[in-house]
């Protein structure tokens, strides 16, 4: 077990709706039953994506970018995701992993520590969620949806 990071496409006005929720909104998140398509499950790269991702200057912030809904989940509206897609979409993973550095990753604390441990697998292990995440977002702009993003 450990701390995941996962998005889940979903409708603008379901977006408003949960924002509008206030104390309710979890179990209204409950209810929301997403397909395969409709997910962007980052396990536990998130960290290392994130580090790579302000390494590189994208301009995306994986914590930043969302709305606190309830607790662990946070909003992205419809032009936020837009907006994150297209940054995603121009941005090839060789671009990051320009800045994979698994000794200086371990040494800021970058979550889950694997990095120096883990070598070029650590590498391929972003290489593979980041291929996630690009999809899911672009996937989710193309239909012009927001997201929830669970992060815990």
């Amino acid at each position: 077990m450990g701390v995941i990071l996962s998005f889940t496409k979903i409708t603008g006005e379901q977006l408003d709706q949960l924002s509008a929720a206030g104390a309710e909104a979890h179990e209204l998140l409950w209810e929301l039953e997403p397909d395969v398509d409709s997910t962007g499950y980052l396990d536990k790269s998130w960290d290392g994506l994130r580090y790579l991702l302000d390494s590189a200057e994208v301009g995306v912030d994986l914590f930043f970018d969302g709305d606190l809904i309830d607790d662990e989940y946070y909003g992205w509206p419809v032009d936020r995701v837009r907006a994150t897609a297209q940054r995603l979409v121009a941005t090839p993973f060789d671009r990051l992993a320009a800045h994979y550095d698994p000794a200086a990753m371990d040494g800021a604390d970058i979550y889950p520590r694997i990095w120096t441990r883990d070598g070029d697998e650590g590498l391929n292990y972003l290489r593979y969620h980041y291929g996630v995440l690009v999809t899911f977002f672009d996937n989710a702009a193309r239909s012009g949806a927001a997201a929830v993003m669970h992060f815990g």
